[in-house]
């Protein structure tokens, strides 16, 4: 495999995806492969079987879903300038796309 074929997130998913059925039902530890795939942090996680991996799915989202709850009440925003010039170019993106969506 050359890592360069994958030009973006979404190709490296897809690959992902396509190459191992247990990330399609786990976003954990679809994150796990990714980081072990295409990013240096890869060399940090050890193996981890997927049945442990299985009773913390859905752990991430819950943590940063806690944290946006927190972030919109006010309490413990982000500190790094180039963290929040992000969220505010994504939160713009978001009020603007979200009206023009059907449901």
């Amino acid at each position: 495999m050359n890592k360069q074929q994958f030009e973006t997130v979404i190709d490296r998913v897809r690959f992902i995806l396509k190459n191992n059925e247990e990330a399609r039902n786990s976003d954990l530890y679809l994150i796990i492969l990714y980081l072990r795939t295409f990013t240096d942090l890869g060399k940090y996680i050890s193996f981890i079987p997927y049945s442990e991996i299985r009773k913390y799915d859905g752990l991430f989202e819950t943590i940063t879903r806690a944290r946006r709850k927190l972030n919109e009440q006010g309490f413990f925003l982000p500190t790094d300038d180039k963290v929040i010039e992000r969220r505010r170019t994504l939160e713009k993106i978001y009020r603007q796309t979200m009206p023009n969506i059907e449901v």
